[in-house]
């Protein structure tokens, strides 16, 4: 297969539409063209075929241009959220093994070898030498890391033929009715999470296939979407679920966003109170999406209609993640830990990462899952001990081995408990070495930063004896 193919038919379909706008300017289909074909010229001179290349940005264009141009050149691109620590990123890419970063000046210190810093401004003309590049479909074109920890990376890999099916599959949802009413020509993205997470499958790159434009924030923020969604008449956005509740607390009667048609949000669900608080305030326009990185997203939808049914009294369903996602096959795998009618939940797609299928195609997802008459998913924790924290994922481990690096302790458990407002929170147990004196929480968490992200830091430290004595926890705010 020739690499990013389909986005360059799409690109040259959309002339010259202007397709994406930030804070520096627009870009048209054919501009946007030109400038991936420039940066994926200038990465095949620096690096071999099959070389792995790290991208880490705030939301731009110039992050946007980064991920297709590394697609286009055939290559692995290994993309590092923007908000994660240093030594963290440095820590992925040399597990990893990247032979090239490309980042905004901000990230440039995150390389572990040559690094190209990339601005669009600089330049958006086209490279006439640049030759379509042929992969084999089954080559790795993203790895989505996870945590790196001494055992290694921990990280998601998809093929070639994983990220088209995927990119068709939210194509065809939004052509499709789950959303609420299918896109049409006047239908415009806003991307505010950083697109190295779900928007960026969900909806920032779709939207570039479905040839419709979209406008990209460097950051959330509720002043930045209401006046984003006024001044672009924004209809379609993707969010995590504090990001929701923050916008519907602030919205008043004046500064309701009216065009907005829908809401996408995931990562983790919404309370009932905030359900119904968020679909007053905002309208009947949210979508409650369930899915994996492995497994493909989204799998599950709670629907606009489902979210106005609970807001109207409908509250049974509250809990529930939705019904399956047309196109997909679902199953729960009894297993004997689980209650009666709970198993773990497990999918089959074209979209599935290729290294997490069984012989069956199977891939199994980890959460604990039930299915009531009507269809409605419901999840009951992890088998894996994975943390969700405001949509984020956390592996105990590597919080362990960052408290057992930095401080002196004779044993840690990290884990996570439940939080009104993130879902789950990060939790850290440790019984400190002998004659040590527990550190406050601010040192905690301060030393802690310059290691981890912060949606990573423990929230709750609680200290015990040698013993096991539980000492009085210690509690911090959450910083994200």
């Amino acid at each position: 297969m020739i690499a990013g193919l389909t986005m360059r038919q799409a690109l040259d379909r959309a002339a010259d539409r202007v397709l994406i706008l930030d804070e520096a300017g627009g870009l048209s289909g054919a501009q946007l063209n030109a400038a991936i074909e420039t940066l994926a010229g200038m990465i095949c001179r620096r690096v071999n075929p099959g070389s792995k290349v790290g991208v880490c940005y705030w939301n731009s264009v110039s992050a946007l241009v980064a991920h297709l141009a590394v697609e286009r050149a055939g290559l692995t691109r290994v993309p590092v959220d923007a908000t994660a620590a240093a030594r963290e990123a440095r820590a992925i890419f040399e597990t990893v093994g990247i032979d090239l970063l490309i980042a905004d000046a901000e990230h440039a210190d995150r390389g572990c070898g040559e690094v190209l810093v990339y601005d669009i401004n600089s330049s958006i003309q086209g490279n006439p030498g640049f030759e379509p590049v042929e992969v084999n479909s089954s080559s790795t074109a993203v790895i989505f890391p996870r945590m790196a920890s001494s055992s290694g990376l921990l990280g998601v890999p998809l093929t070639f033929q994983n990220w088209e099916a995927r990119m068709k599959y939210s194509h065809d949802l939004y052509r499709s009715d789950v959303y609420g009413e299918p896109v049409s020509e006047s239908d415009c993205y806003l991307t505010v999470q950083q697109m190295n997470h779900g928007t960026g499958v969900i909806g920032t790159i779709p939207f570039l296939y479905l040839g419709l434009p979209q406008v990209i924030m460097k950051q959330f923020s509720v002043e930045g979407v209401i006046e984003a969604c006024s001044r672009y008449k924004i209809t379609t956005t993707f969010m995590v679920p504090g990001m929701v509740t923050r916008l519907a607390g602030a919205i008043g009667a004046d500064d309701k966003p009216t065009t907005l048609t829908r809401l996408l949000y995931g990562g983790a669900p919404l309370t009932q109170e905030e359900l119904i608080q968020a679909t007053r305030k905002i309208g009947p326009v949210l979508v409650q999406l369930y899915g994996s990185i492995e497994g493909g997203w989204p799998l599950t939808y709670l629907s606009q209609r489902d979210h106005a049914a609970i807001a109207a009294g409908q509250t049974d369903i509250s809990d529930s993640c939705g019904r399956m996602i047309p196109g997909i096959e679902l199953e729960i795998r009894p297993i004997k830990s689980a209650s009666e009618g709970r198993g773990e939940l497990r999918v089959r797609s074209p979209a599935v990462s290729s290294s997490y299928i069984d012989p069956d195609g199977w891939c199994s997802l980890g959460d604990i899952a039930s299915c009531d008459s009507a269809g409605y998913y419901r999840l009951h924790g992890r088998l894996d001990g994975m943390i969700n924290t405001g949509s984020y994922h956390v592996y105990p481990a590597e919080i362990e081995e960052a408290i057992r690096d930095l401080f002196p302790v004779e044993a840690v458990v990290v884990s996570g408990e439940p939080d009104p407002k993130w879902g789950e929170v990060v939790v850290a147990k440790v019984a400190w070495a002998r004659g040590v004196s527990p550190p406050t929480y601010e040192r905690f968490r301060a030393a802690l930063a310059e290691r981890i992200a912060k949606y990573k830091i423990p929230a709750r430290l609680c200290n015990t004896s040698a013993s096991g004595e539980l000492h009085p926890p210690v509690i911090g705010p959450v910083s994200r």
